[in-house]
């Protein structure tokens, strides 16, 4: 599953350099590489983008509805095997890291685990991207890819059945609020 901004298609690769958890990354030759997040199920894609910035505890755990007008979930799969980077379980104890370190930590912290992030793209073996347990729903595994090493058109594929579902009404809407709900996040109207 993937939540983006129906601006975007639903394999389209992010071209921006904005901090991010594991990014931005840049190729050899200085150019940011274009990533793309998603998830396994659909409370790990909207964990990961709609409340991404709610804190754990606090007043803030909510988010503003209007938030979601642009919002759309897709179903994409990956046409081909994926090589990636395991940011859970064993794959954290052979990078000698843990899930603490590199993603419950908040934005402030964002320049330090993007280095891991380019680390790991720079590694000999060209992975295609990173996997890890979601922040905010830990039975959901998120992942990112690089778009110079996963095509959206060969590589990925949208499901033509199932058109983006938008978030702000419908059932993507009762879909964003039975998870806040089950979370404990206020959704503001």
């Amino acid at each position: 599953m993937r939540c983006h901004n129906v601006a975007m298609g639903a394999t389209e690769f992010n071209t921006t350099s904005a901090s991010r958890r594991f990014r931005p990354i840049q190729d050899a030759s200085g150019a940011v590489v274009p990533t793309v997040y998603g998830a396994d199920l659909t409370e790990g894609a909207l964990s990961e983008t709609v409340f991404h910035d709610v804190p754990v505890r606090g007043r803030g755990r909510r988010i503003l509805r209007k938030a979601l007008v642009p919002m759309v979930l897709s179903t994409v799969t990956p046409v081909r095997d994926l090589r990636l980077v395991e940011l859970h379980g064993a794959g954290l104890s052979r990078l000698g890291t843990t899930h603490a370190e590199l993603v419950e930590n908040g934005a402030n912290q964002y320049l330090r685990t993007a280095l891991w992030g380019q680390a790991l793209y720079d590694h000999a073996d060209h992975f295609d991207g990173l996997i890890w347990r979601s922040r905010q729903f830990k039975d959901s595994l998120a992942l990112m890819l690089w778009g110079d090493r996963v095509d959206r058109f060969t590589s990925l594929r949208a499901h033509p059945e199932t058109a983006p579902i938008p978030l702000f009404g419908g059932q993507g809407y009762e879909t964003v609020r039975e998870l806040a709900e089950a979370a404990g996040i206020t959704i503001i109207e």
